[in-house]
């Protein structure tokens, strides 16, 4: 965890933001009868780069309205620095984490790592 200080302001006031950054880190969720292993990444905007087997599945965030997660999938996101996930075969495939009651669970292990 790396704390960042900024400072605001003209000379004769200054307001300090101290800003939480994260590393990565690792959850597991259970769907569809097996265990996924998902590695997570924070990203100074809120959202959370969602990486498995080091390829990039997608994206989730927190929606406006502060109660549900979305997601943001692969097509729709700039990678920056992570390769995108390569679905082999439809067993390969979990494009599925990207639907709406996956990306709750995957937001409330997120909220708990916070916790």
């Amino acid at each position: 965890m790396i704390l960042k200080q900024i400072e605001f302001g003209p000379n004769y006031f200054f307001i300090r933001l101290l800003v939480l950054y994260m590393d990565p880190f690792n959850i597991i969720i259970e769907e569809q009868g097996r265990k996924i292993d998902l590695n997570i990444h924070p990203q100074e905007a809120g959202s959370y780069k969602i990486v498995y087997h080091g390829g990039l599945v997608g994206e989730i965030f927190m929606g406006a309205a502060g109660e549900n997660w979305e997601a943001v999938s692969i097509e729709d996101l700039d990678p920056g620095t992570h390769p995108m996930y390569e679905y082999q075969d439809p067993l390969d495939d979990i494009r599925f984490i990207l639907k709406e009651p996956v990306v709750q669970k995957i937001g409330d292990q997120i909220s708990r790592s916070y916790s």
